[in-house]
């Protein structure tokens, strides 16, 4: 049994795969908060029932793609070393070209092997034509495939909740707006908002207007470049946009209907065990 983790800068999912029996669905955690005292135990315990089936089996090779922070790296080392103590873990890095598609980057290394997992997954399922992969996640990456799976490059935003943060450390003043927007409490619309305000998009309250302008900013600069792509890759056939990641439900909704669109789950993951038996 074999274990495949995409660790995320806000989550951790993992897929058990077994050889004789049909694989485990893909299961996903949160990393414990930088604040917790014994941030290896708080995380060892949450990961156990990700690597230790229903029989108590864990997996003789753990296969790990991340692009988070050395600190976070040691400890999911250190809780998958006191989980699977006989475990051979292996970092994925991203090669120059693997599963027909080839980096832009002159420095493969410098591209996240989020993305390439992404782009290779994404590849291999619509390989015939232009894909934009766009992983919707704490930041949300857009990266441009010929149909040939020549990458040729990418762009990062950040996401909703990144957007949220950067208001929250820079702008002080915004912080109880911010906070009812990240507890469920503030960004709906009154019926009190005069039809014109609302006809045009805008806010008549702080909160309202954080939410309405996070998405008008992605809206529009999503859309924009979707259209660049589509028209200057058209020779290669229609673009497809392909989206993954926590927030592409949310992403995709924003998206000119004119430019085609699919959402996939667990993309990534996908491309990670595909790298992964790739480059054994």
């Amino acid at each position: 049994m074999n274990c495949y983790i995409d660790a995320g800068n806000s989550r951790i999912k993992a897929h058990l795969a077994r050889r004789s029996q049909k694989d485990v669905e893909p299961a996903m955690i949160d990393w414990p908060p930088a604040t917790e005292p014994d941030a290896v135990g708080a995380l060892a315990t949450r990961l156990e029932p990700l690597l230790v089936d229903e029989k108590g089996r864990s997996p003789k090779q753990i296969v790990l793609a991340s692009v988070v922070e050395d600190r976070r790296r040691e400890w999911l080392e250190t809780a998958i070393a006191e989980i699977c103590p006989q475990a051979q873990c292996r970092w994925l890095t991203v090669p120059r070209k693997c599963c027909h598609v080839r980096v832009a980057y002159e420095s493969p290394e410098g591209l996240g092997i989020d993305r390439f997992c992404a782009m290779i997954e994404a590849h291999a399922r619509h390989g015939d034509r232009p894909l934009a992969v766009i992983n919707a996640g704490t930041a949300i990456t857009l990266d441009v495939l010929g149909a040939d799976g020549q990458h040729l490059g990418g762009l990062i935003l950040p996401g909703w909740r990144a957007q949220l943060e950067a208001l929250r450390v820079t702008t002080p003043a915004l912080g109880a707006a911010v906070e009812s927007l990240e507890t469920g409490e503030g960004g709906a619309v009154s019926a009190e908002i005069p039809e014109a305000t609302r006809r045009l998009g805008l806010g008549a309250d702080t909160a309202t207007a954080i939410e309405l302008g996070r998405h008008w900013l992605l809206a529009s600069g999503v859309n924009q470049m979707l259209a660049v792509w589509q028209e200057r890759l058209a020779d290669e056939g229609e673009l497809l946009a392909v989206l993954s990641g926590g927030d592409a439900g949310r992403l995709v909704d924003l998206i000119d209907p004119a430019i085609e669109r699919r959402v996939e789950d667990d993309l990534v993951l996908s491309g990670v065990v595909r790298l992964a038996r790739a480059r054994r």
